[in-house]
């Protein structure tokens, strides 16, 4: 171990001490003991990334802040990454539909086994892809997996292949098919350039991984900008902003009946937490429900919007 460093780590501090210095900053707490049984459930350095909103320097947070404002906060955090799953899991099983579909209709039921059938840089890149489609097959028990291994001897077609992809390796998929491919799967969505799906499913496999991972979303950027439709370009919507995510969300999801129901959870949501949540650290705009509803005026004349 390197002890080559100037600080030393500091020792552990007790619960009734990690109060001790919140209070030393300025936070109020009303009820050291209610505020230790929540140091108990949440980690000391988890809360206080939500505290960096109240912070005016390292040791003082802003007057008037109190330990029930962040844990609420925490809360809106929380819920607000269980509500951006269950959208993320509507997309991620609509992309391996259609991307199943047309490959299978185009290239045969074991399209991905051919390289050619691909646009991979290197033709390793590819057989490490399809290595690691064959390690989750052998992984998985589902049911369907093993009935294809066992009537079909390890032969397992597209359509049964991308049910165990992560959405980070869909998203791989995506990236390396064809261009053709490309703007046949993303015009399906109504987009007029495979570009935005690209860059798309990138950014929502991020921040999908960091919602199931329990990471902050709140105050955060995105750490790769995405890019933006006409509509999102013409609303200045930040492009490493959450809300920049979620505007991209009417395109893939399409259907009203699970849309609407989606952005009245997330205005109730909000609306809960009013008096703590800054829309604003999200990148959400003036009217941002409003936009969100809007059936989109950009997308490819062969598609309509929601439907």
């Amino acid at each position: 171990m390197d002890k080559s460093c100037e600080y030393e780590l500091k020792p552990p501090a007790t619960y009734k001490e990690m109060i001790g210095i919140l209070k030393s900053r300025g936070l109020t707490v009303e009820n050291e003991s209610r505020a230790i049984d929540i140091l108990k459930r949440i980690n000391y350095y988890r809360l206080t990334g939500y505290l960096l909103p109240y912070k005016i320097n390292e040791e003082e947070y802003i007057h008037g802040t109190t330990f029930e404002q962040v844990v609420d906060l925490y809360d809106f955090d929380m819920r607000l990454r269980s509500l951006l799953l269950d959208i993320f899991e509507y997309v991620e099983i609509s992309m391996r539909s259609k991307i199943s579909y047309h490959l299978a209709h185009k290239y045969g039921s074991e399209c991905y086994e051919n390289p050619s059938n691909f646009s991979f840089r290197k033709i390793t890149d590819h057989h490490n892809f399809v290595t690691k489609i064959s390690e989750e097959l052998d992984r998985s028990k589902e049911l369907f997996v093993n009935h294809y291994k066992t009537k079909y001897g390890n032969r397992y077609p597209i359509w049964v292949a991308v049910e165990v992809l992560s959405f980070s390796s869909l998203s791989i998929l995506y990236t390396n098919l064809k261009p053709e491919d490309k703007r046949i799967i993303s015009r399906e969505f109504g987009l007029k350039t495979a570009r935005l799906l690209d860059s798309w499913l990138h950014s929502m496999c991020v921040l999908r991984n960091r919602c199931a991972h329990f990471s902050r979303i709140y105050n955060t950027k995105l750490t790769q900008q995405i890019s933006l439709t006409f509509n999102a370009q013409e609303l200045k919507i930040e492009p490493n902003s959450l809300y920049s995510i979620i505007f991209t969300l009417k395109y893939p999801v399409k259907e009203y009946s699970v849309l609407n129901p989606w952005i009245i959870e997330l205005s109730s949501l909000i609306d809960h937490y009013r008096d703590v949540c800054d829309l604003s650290r999200m990148g959400f705009i003036e009217d941002w429900e409003k936009h969100l509803r809007s059936i989109p005026t950009d997308i490819h004349p062969d598609k309509s919007g929601i439907q």
